[in-house]
């Protein structure tokens, strides 16, 4: 199996993205799951989120993740954790995970490519596309990034490559589009940011630093270098929001 940078830069990180586990939990909080709630988790990884979810609120969780490398390491994470009643791996799309099971009174999308489905990337469409997949009262825990200000044409370009981006204003506004009512926006703090490009960046020189002669350094190394310098670029521009919406 190709050695890809996500699954290196990944596997360290409690949530993979500019986001705090802590900030992540109080936000689940205010979705008010009982014991035995039923919880999908979209572009789960290893499965940090998910167990967190479990043991935190007793959730029973779904873990959706498309690659195999990181469903076969979050279906082991979860067998040592001693979760493996309360969470399931399922490795397919969030579509057809959706598609197959009853609504759930949280649905988990933060940084998912295509959440709602391939092509879907208009935020009131995915937004009320998941909607449809919550029971009544449900929630929708929403994180990704966001535009501070209008981007130059090329860094839009090269951070919508795998997806599609609006405004902290213009997340909210998708989702009232969408009839679901926003209980939480909130916005990642510097420390956050912090966090998760140092984790990745010391992940990806440890292994490049023991795995010199690998085949797939030389492109892991690459797509290390191309997401640092997109960062840095994109730091007055890009910021990450977390948010709780919920169907009324």
């Amino acid at each position: 199996m190709r050695v890809a940078f996500h699954h290196i830069a990944y596997q360290p990180l409690a949530v993979c993205n500019a986001l705090s586990m802590g900030r992540l939990e109080a936000t689940a909080a205010r979705a008010g799951l009982k014991p035995g709630a039923p919880v999908m988790d979209i572009g789960c990884a290893y499965g940090e989120v998910s167990i967190h979810l479990a043991r935190t609120f007793g959730s029973q969780v779904t873990a959706v993740e498309l690659d195999p490398v990181m469903a076969e390491g979050a279906a082991a994470r979860v067998q040592t954790a001693g979760l493996s009643d309360q969470i399931s791996v399922r490795r397919e799309t969030s579509a057809a995970a959706l598609a197959a099971l009853p609504a759930f009174d949280l649905i988990v999308a933060i940084g998912s490519t295509e959440p709602a489905g391939k092509g879907l990337r208009e935020p009131a469409e995915v937004f009320a596309a998941l909607a449809a997949h919550l029971t009544p009262g449900g929630a929708l825990l929403w994180g990704d990034l966001f535009w501070k200000e209008e981007p130059p044409a090329p860094l839009r370009q090269l951070v919508e490559t795998g997806g599609y981006y609006v405004s902290h204003e213009e997340w909210q506004a998708a989702a009232r589009a969408a009839r679901l009512s926003v209980v939480s926006a909130e916005i990642s703090n510097k420390a956050e940011w912090a966090t998760y490009r140092t984790t990745m960046e010391a992940a990806i020189a440890d292994w490049l630093d023991a795995h010199p002669d690998h085949a797939d350094a030389p492109s892991v190394a690459a797509t290390a270098h191309r997401i640092k310098m997109m960062l840095d670029f994109g730091a007055p521009y890009l910021g990450f929001g977390l948010y709780l919406f919920r169907k009324g």
